[in-house]
């Protein structure tokens, strides 16, 4: 691998290179962006091996949700590109006629983006595709925690781009705290909520705009009319995909007491079937990525509401996909978010008295709602307070890559994703331009009541 710079000459660096006008060229961003598409196909099995590595997840996922959309990122970016940079012409005031006023897209500058564990690759890079589409240079930290592909992911981007353009930067707390000490133009973090205070702390020092995508307890309320063995299939995918180490997850069920026990019989023989009644050996559970997480999951299981499941083995990190009925709101498991293969069910009778609760707890990052009556449950998702959320399915709305996403509330501030990631990392900037054969004589003093008649008019 090269050998790069400390952070201060980096930072240094990249502010320079970016001011000299090396990033404003929308030929040589989408040829950046397509030459990282370059980099990542070429070494696609050492990816999916250090990802492995790091916490058991089959090459197949690695391929789909992890490469797979970073891939769909880049081919839809620079397809965009152009048509995302243009600037955009805006209606024009009278009192500023007859000028005329455009919205130009700038990057911000130099960007700092912290990635996470639980997608080591795809929550790492679709920042970097948007903040390098958008004209920045940008500093890369991947967690520690999966430290076969943050190691991977330097020496394959480090030998392959400038440092003043995109550079890796691998560590632990003390170097991520290090590099927020430095002045960036923009920070993106993906993580979790006490991190993310600690990250928007550190960009407060320098009055650094920041986007934080965090978690939050997802909720799920599944009505008697829904699709039974439809919503059951889906939650357990959604529940269980990624080893439930997923932001986006099902954290917990509500479930109409009608269809309680129906749907909790679904749900298990769904189970049995995604893994062939042999969890522990299928290729489709990751491992749980680390002892601490592990020891705090098993923690959270309560064996006397146990239905399925509710075993783990420390020496491999593995939880069997777990199933607990008639916990109540005051249960260990419901106090914090599980981001694990545990799945809570909770019992409701009155849709109107879960509501009210929910709306005054802090707001998810997803909201799940599985109803036949459709208009129900989008006058629901319009009226309750959550980053996004999906009407009879969970978690692929992430992957729609056209829409937005984000948290609000303490499940994070700030979109991403196609457009939006664009403009995440993009300042409009209003350019007003004037003729000189006009001018508007009323602003000048004296101010009359004649002039003040005028502007009144103008300014109605």
């Amino acid at each position: 691998m090269k050998n790069h710079p400390g952070n201060h000459e980096l930072i240094t660096n990249q502010r320079a290179y970016f001011l000299d006008g090396n990033t404003q060229s929308i030929a040589t961003r989408k040829k950046h962006l397509l030459r990282l598409k370059e980099v990542l196909r070429s070494h696609e099995n050492e990816i999916a091996e250090a990802v492995y590595l790091d916490f058991g997840k089959s090459f197949f996922e690695v391929m789909s949700n992890e490469l797979g959309l970073v891939y769909t990122e880049i081919s839809r970016t620079s397809k965009k590109l152009r048509r995302w940079s243009a600037p955009k012409w805006r209606p024009t005031s009278l009192a500023n006629l007859p000028g005329r006023s455009r919205v130009v897209p700038i990057p911000y500058g130099n960007v700092l983006v912290i990635g996470p564990w639980n997608y080591p690759v795809q929550l790492a890079l679709i920042p970097v595709v948007s903040a390098i589409a958008a004209g920045n240079t940008v500093i890369l930290k991947p967690s520690e925690i999966t430290r076969h592909t943050s190691g991977l992911l330097a020496r394959i981007i480090n030998n392959s781009f400038p440092p003043e353009l995109l550079c890796v930067k691998e560590g632990g707390v003390p170097e991520t705290s290090e590099l927020l000490r430095h002045r960036f133009n923009k920070i993106f973090f993906t993580g979790s909520t006490n991190v993310g205070k600690i990250v928007m702390k550190a960009a407060a020092e320098h009055l650094t705009p920041v986007t934080l995508e965090l978690g939050g307890k997802n909720p799920v309320v599944v009505l008697p009319d829904c699709n039974l063995k439809m919503t059951a299939r889906r939650l357990v995918w959604g529940k269980f995909h990624n080893g439930g180490q997923a932001c986006v997850a099902p954290d917990h069920i509500y479930v109409h007491s009608e269809i309680r026990d129906r749907l909790l019989e679904e749900v298990k023989s769904n189970l049995d079937k995604l893994f062939k009644d042999d969890a522990f050996n299928s290729e489709s559970l990751p491992r749980i990525i680390d002892e601490g997480h592990f020891d705090r999951l098993m923690q959270l299981i309560d064996e006397k509401k146990v239905v399925k499941g509710g075993t783990g083995d420390r020496n491999s990190l593995f939880i069997e996909p777990t199933i607990m009925e008639n916990v109540a709101e005051e249960d260990p498991i419901m106090q914090e978010e599980v981001f694990g293969p545990l799945m809570p069910f909770l019992e409701f009778d009155d849709l109107d008295k879960l509501m009210d609760r929910l709306k005054r707890r802090p707001s998810p990052l997803c909201f799940y709602i599985f109803t036949g009556n459709t208009s129900r449950a989008k006058k629901i998702q319009r009226t309750f307070r959550s980053g996004g959320g999906m009407i009879n399915d969970t978690v692929v709305h992430f992957v729609n890559g056209t829409t937005p996403f984000g948290g609000i509330g303490e499940s994070g501030m700030g979109t991403y994703h196609g457009k939006a990631g664009f403009d995440c990392f993009s300042h409009p900037k209003t350019v007003l331009k004037k003729p000189t054969w006009f001018e508007l004589w009323v602003k000048y003093p004296p101010y009359t009541k004649f002039k003040h008649m005028i502007i009144k008019a103008i300014l109605r």
